[in-house]
């Protein structure tokens, strides 16, 4: 279970949209960004929140949103240091700065994790970007894991959760 990311008296969160790809997604270049997907598209214009299967989330209710997006980041094969940046867009805008890693060996996986509260008007949109940094080598993304004990499932290469705040 996800915690919470806004701890006030007086407020709970009720979760409007989970959703998690199970595909590997990479840049095409250093310094180009990528929008992440998250699945197939989800919810409709008659819910507080939508997204489509690109990755964008309209926001079709006014109000104070906790957004949670876990990332997989990692690489396979390659040598020398990769840099990969994630950054959320509110309104085609960068919200707050961007997060980065560091993968420095052949085969790793690295999770990136980015909790923001948002007071998000109606029609405003949410997308989450990753880049590989031209600072490092062209190589790395996010990818899935998939469990040896198939019990366990797949860590997915993109989660993202998105709770309305409300009144308790």
């Amino acid at each position: 279970a996800d915690s919470p990311i806004y701890a006030e008296a007086g407020v709970k969160e009720v979760e409007v949209l989970r959703a998690s790809s199970l595909v590997s997604q990479s840049p095409s270049a250093v310094d180009t960004p990528l929008q992440v997907a998250f699945g197939a598209a989800q919810g409709s214009e008659l819910m507080p929140v939508l997204i489509s299967a690109a990755g964008l989330v309209t926001f079709n209710e006014a109000g104070n949103y906790a957004v949670r997006i876990k990332l997989q980041a990692g690489r396979t094969g390659a040598s020398g240091t990769s840099i990969l940046l994630s950054r959320l867009l509110l309104a085609d805008s960068q919200y707050g700065p961007p997060a980065a890693t560091k993968l420095v060996s052949a085969d790793v996986t690295i999770p990136i994790e980015s909790r923001v509260v948002i007071n998000a008007t109606a029609g405003q949109t949410l997308a989450v970007q990753i880049m590989r940094d031209s600072a490092g080598s062209n190589f790395g993304g996010i990818f899935p894991q998939a469990a040896t004990v198939t019990a366990w499932g797949t860590a997915p290469s993109a989660l993202l959760v998105i709770s309305r705040l409300e009144a308790a």
